[in-house]
């Protein structure tokens, strides 16, 4: 059954063009990441022989900068759902013998019949993307289970010792501890160094040093991406996303948004990029929640927001 699985997945070519307007529709900025992942994606795809994940990925950039988003359009694009991602916060996973919370409990532990929050959800749907995020947290014990992931592809399950397979998934993690100085300095290896073997063995040396991440670790990792803080154009068009998603959730299209609205959005998400795109998002439903409740109780659907003379914010059907 499960070479018959393996087998299926890999027969389904990817159209890398197709791929690179899915990821790029929805991740903005980070077209240089897009590009190399997306060719990656492809050669791992068509070449899998069951042995290892995917791809092994590593993920480096200030918050806000759409690590997070394009893990979930990489699962719609290969897995046809975004909610085939599965997301682990390594600050939960600090404490000595948090392994028990993603691989199960032995026999003879209370709670063992329900599994691992990882190995289970896995062993019921092995194509998934595996999100860590705030690698830099997690304790020591989870750091070897990654070990085992990345090199073998398995894991068994400590009640049930069922085995999760990993060879049709991604994993990737994340991490916003990097200073902006060492981004600079990985940035500038990038321009600097034309062969990837080098690059490659270059950043995973860097990294290394810092001390925040494990040789044995990044020795495993197929490739390191590293995010730049989105500026400009692109910071306006992630702005702009987020107000139509916003809309979309009161049930609205938001068919035209005057521009002065989004350079005001844009300059609270420059303050909130430390913390990352989840307040933005809040930032942009606080400013326009109480907007789209009118037009929604007006009976609107289609809306736009526009900013009148006296300088207020106001929002007006669209449908006329």
């Amino acid at each position: 059954m499960l070479d018959e699985a393996q087998e299926s997945i890999q027969v389904r070519a990817i159209n890398i063009e197709e791929m690179k307007e899915h990821l790029t529709s929805r991740v903005k900025g980070q077209d240089h990441v897009i590009n190399h992942l997306c060719r990656l994606i492809q050669i791992r795809w068509a070449e899998r022989k069951g042995k290892r994940p995917i791809a092994n990925l590593l993920f480096l950039g200030p918050g806000a900068s759409g690590k997070n988003e394009l893990a979930k359009a990489l699962a719609e694009y290969l897995y046809k759902d975004e909610k085939s991602v599965v997301r682990f916060d390594c600050s939960e996973f600090a404490q000595e013998h948090s392994t028990g919370r993603l691989i199960g409990r032995p026999i003879g532990y209370e709670g063992a019949a329900k599994g691992g929050q990882l190995t289970r959800l896995v062993i019921n749907n092995p194509e998934r993307v595996i999100l860590f995020d705030e690698i830099e947290r997690a304790h020591k014990e989870v750091l070897d289970l990654l070990l085992q992931m990345f090199g073998e592809g398995r894991l068994t399950e400590q009640g049930s010792r069922e085995t999760a397979d990993f060879t049709q998934s991604i994993i990737i993690l994340i991490s916003t501890s990097i200073s902006d100085a060492e981004i600079r300095a990985l940035g500038k290896l990038q321009e600097e160094m034309i062969d990837n073997d080098e690059l490659a063995n270059a950043v995973k040396s860097h990294l290394a040093q810092t001390g925040y991440f494990r040789p044995d670790l990044l020795g495993l990792l197929d490739k390191i991406y590293i995010f730049k803080q989105p500026t400009g154009i692109s910071m306006a068009e992630i702005v702009i996303m987020k107000m139509a998603s916003v809309a979309k959730s009161y049930g609205l299209e938001l068919v035209y948004i005057d521009p002065k609205v989004v350079f005001y959005a844009m300059n609270r998400g420059n303050k909130l990029s430390k913390v990352g795109i989840r307040e933005l998002d809040r930032a942009i439903d606080d400013m326009l929640g109480d907007h789209f409740i009118a037009a929604k109780e007006a009976g609107g659907k289609r809306v736009r927001l526009d900013i009148e003379e006296d300088g207020v914010m106001a929002i007006s059907s669209a449908d006329d």
